[in-house]
């Protein structure tokens, strides 16, 4: 279950963040470092304008009949892609649907094996100038998909690009996690989430292109 960052104030009027230092149109030379980090460490990376260029973007280069898991994200309920992930006319293998098909017992297991499919989609916390890319959460169940899966795709606002790696950090606990706490508290009526969990993606893979960043030029997500 998503809320888009506007909708985390409605559940929780005293909720606050410093929007104006973590969620900023970036400059043209940051877009143009980030891209050119990025690619120099073996990343392929797509800038596209809004939202409905970037799921269809996705459409064009997950192959039909791949197997696909998505970890939660704002960011991709935003662009349509849950939408589309559940609906009738997905041409992918949707994992996360054969998951919630299982008796209970036995998703946990096959959240497991999920982390290792085709192709796994996520939004990251950060992106630094220097094109390392950070990614928390708090079971392992978006994180382990970076190292375990066959291609992996992130799809960020470019409100993600930060100048340091010192901000990245920052941003992924002073804005991402109390912004995850609300939605968390909201969904699953705990206490809020926790950052067990902090990976940062110095180097794309030796062979290959394993990770294909899509930065979309809008504010998204957290």
């Amino acid at each position: 279950m998503s809320l888009t960052f506007d909708e985390l104030f409605q559940k929780e009027t005293d909720f606050k963040v410093d929007a104006n230092r973590f969620r900023v149109q970036p400059s043209e030379e940051l877009i143009n470092n980030v891209v050119k980090a990025l690619e120099a460490k073996n990343h392929r990376v797509s800038v596209v304008a809004d939202e409905k260029e970037a799921l269809e973007l996705l459409k064009k280069e997950i192959p039909d009949k791949a197997e696909v898991m998505a970890a939660s994200s704002a960011t991709l309920a935003e662009i349509g892609f849950k939408d589309y992930y559940f609906s009738n006319d997905c041409k992918w293998v949707n994992v996360h649907k054969n998951i919630l098909s299982l008796e209970p017992s036995q998703q946990g297991p096959a959240r497991s094996k999920a982390l290792a499919s085709q192709y796994f989609l996520s939004s990251v916390t950060a992106i630094s100038q220097d094109g390392n890319i950070f990614v928390a959460d708090a079971s392992g169940t978006r994180v382990g998909g970076f190292t375990a899966s066959q291609n992996m795709v992130i799809v960020a606002g470019v409100n993600k690009l930060v100048q340091n790696d010192e901000e990245a950090i920052k941003r992924t606990e002073l804005f991402c996690l109390p912004c995850e706490s609300v939605r968390a508290r909201w969904a699953y009526k705990n206490q809020g989430s926790v950052i067990q969990n902090l990976l940062n993606v110095r180097f794309g893979a030796t062979m290959g292109n394993k990770y294909h960043i899509i930065l979309i030029r809008k504010l998204l997500g957290y």
